[in-house]
């Protein structure tokens, strides 16, 4: 019977290493699941928004998202002291943010001045310039005193190239945002450009994938 005892030891070592293996692939299948809950396929632009028709807002911002589209950005969340990531890394306020601010419009500066001037509105513990910016819920409440609000759905949503669409990731506050692009898919249902975990910043036909809770259009 003892010698029994090494060949139990190596049974149930192995055991414990398939199991772990298993978790390891378990662990893999729960982190692919968190990033693709929504689908990210793309539908093909069919029809451009004429460059006649825009505003030299509208143009600007739509340049530099198709700079940002083109650039390989990756997801990469943080902290930086200044309020700026590394220009190849961002999340999805800084496609709003950085677009914007192609078209001199400093949010960053912008929204810490609301902070200050409109404090209740942002239910802040403590203001961060390194970050209140780029929070959804906060660019959500900036907007709200600073652009205009518009239908989220139906015929008068009569979306724009450069309007900025926040929607609910689940919370039922705002925790996503992106920016309507010149392109409209097979249903005229406009294109979006924005920044999803797990991927680059990407324009694909994404408008109604998740709830929209804000439709804004900048007063340029």
């Amino acid at each position: 019977m003892p010698k029994l005892r090494p060949r139990i030891l190596i049974l149930t070592l192995t055991a414990v290493a398939a199991l772990a293996a298993v978790a390891a692939a378990l662990d893999s299948v729960r982190q692919s699941i968190r990033y693709s809950a929504v689908p990210s396929v793309s539908t093909a632009p069919v029809t451009t928004v004429p460059a006649p028709n825009l505003s030299p807002f509208q143009r600007a911002v739509e340049n530099d998202l198709a700079r940002q589209v083109a650039s390989n950005i990756v997801y990469q969340d943080g902290y930086y002291i200044g309020g700026d990531p590394p220009p190849n890394i961002g999340v999805c306020t800084d496609v709003a943010i950085r677009s914007f601010r192609a078209a001199g419009v400093d949010l960053k500066s912008m929204v810490q001045e609301d902070e200050r001037t409109n404090p209740s509105g942002y239910k802040l513990e403590r203001r961060d310039p390194n970050i209140d910016h780029r929070r959804c819920r906060n660019l959500a409440v900036f907007f709200k005193h600073h652009a205009r609000q518009l239908p989220i759905e139906g015929p008068h949503a009569n979306w724009e190239p450069g309007d900025i669409v926040l929607w609910d990731c689940g919370t039922g506050v705002a925790g996503h945002i992106g920016i309507v692009s010149t392109h409209v898919d097979n249903d005229g249902v406009p294109l979006v450009v924005h920044h999803w975990p797990g991927q680059v910043v990407m324009e694909q036909d994404w408008l109604y994938r998740l709830k929209v809770l804000y439709h804004f259009r900048w007063n340029a």
